[in-house]
């Protein structure tokens, strides 16, 4: 039978080779081509506004829809979009990233992590910061002309950047229904996602005339809660801001929520923490807050164990032991039964706020 096979084979291959071919090998012509790796990074024509000033406001109205509506707050940060890639004629989305750090506080001020709700009667220096991300985000226009100033005139520059000068605020940020992140001594991050310039030629979709180019905006604040009739000084908080703009699709970063965590077994049982929606992200590090008493207590990454779901992406859960220190001095008597601000730190730079009862 192997006999027989071999020679069916042996057939075929010279029946192959007899094959005529329609081209000799002097009709092929071949080389190698130039190849390259990069990246498409556009040059990006943002504007941001640099002065965030943070007031407390003892006049804020829950029926604002601007930043007049908190107890503290900074004006809106509107962040102008007008990236425009000439040559392929597209405009151009791009990602703000916020980072925001409690960095200095007077003596007793009071930080909190989570909202409360305020007493203006007290005279106790306590407040609660978030970076705000504005429901509606602001809109722009082409300036209007106003008394001597004459109108704004679009125009691209040489090397094809949209003159951003020529344009301002035409709506205001709402921040009604406002996304929040809390601030704290450790950190805080918040993302906004912020789309293309706009083209008012919708017969071609063309950017090409800087006329017809509106930019979009990302609009954010510093807000919060306070005290607002203590006896508050200009040096009473500091906090530190920083931003970086990119080009980018929309990223949805989103600060996973965890509900208030309860133990109820102090010293017999380990502490077992569930999170959902961290993406890839690990814990490194977590933290009580308590200005009124020890300030902060943090568990190092060797303190606890961190496990990622098997079966749920995102998900995780976080184990500290039962004869873990801190856990034995919130189950104490000064603590016992009371919600401490609790602070998760992702390894992405996103920071979970809720609370920590130790019964």
């Amino acid at each position: 039978m192997k006999r027989n096979m071999k020679k069916v084979v042996a057939t075929a291959l010279a029946m192959t080779m007899c094959v005529p071919v329609a081209a000799s090998a002097a009709d092929v012509n071949g080389g190698a081509f130039t190849t390259s790796f990069d990246i498409y990074s556009p040059t990006l024509t943002v504007e941001v506004p640099v002065n965030l000033d943070i007031e407390v406001n003892p006049f804020a109205s829950s029926t604002a829809t601007d930043t007049k509506k908190f107890e503290v707050a900074s004006k809106s940060m509107d962040i102008i979009n007008g990236s425009v890639d000439k040559e392929n004629d597209l405009g151009i989305p791009v990602v703000a990233t916020i980072k925001a750090k409690i960095t200095s506080k007077s003596e007793g001020v009071i930080t909190e992590y989570n909202t409360f709700t305020s007493d203006k009667t007290s005279a106790k220096k306590r407040i609660q910061l978030n970076l705000s991300k504005a429901g509606t985000a602001a809109t722009i226009d082409v300036k209007a002309a106003e008394g001597s100033n004459p109108a704004g005139a679009p125009a691209y520059s040489t090397d094809g950047k949209l003159d951003l000068s020529q344009y301002a605020v035409k709506t205001k940020a709402n921040y009604t229904g406002s996304t929040d992140t809390a601030i704290t001594g450790f950190g805080s991050l918040l993302s906004i996602d912020i789309g293309v310039p706009t083209t008012k030629d919708t017969t071609n979709n063309s950017y090409a005339n800087a006329a017809d180019v509106v930019p979009t905006a990302g609009s954010f604040a510093v807000t919060g809660v306070a005290n607002t009739g203590a006896d508050w000084k200009k040096d009473d908080i500091g906090v530190e801001v920083t931003y970086s703009i990119k080009a980018s699709s929309a990223l949805n970063i989103a600060t996973p929520a965890l509900t208030g965590v309860t133990h109820s077994s102090a010293g017999t049982t380990d502490l077992e923490i569930n999170l959902t929606g961290i993406g890839e992200a690990e814990v490194i590090a977590m933290a009580a807050h308590n200005d009124n008493g020890y300030g902060d207590a943090i568990w190092e990454s060797k303190q606890f164990k961190f496990e990622p779901d098997a079966t749920t992406a995102g998900s995780a859960k976080v184990t500290i032991a039962k004869d873990d220190s801190i856990l034995a001095a919130l189950a104490g008597d000064d603590y016992k039964g009371k919600p401490q601000d609790f602070v998760v730190v992702l390894s992405d730079g996103r920071y979970i706020v809720s609370t920590l009862t130790v019964n």
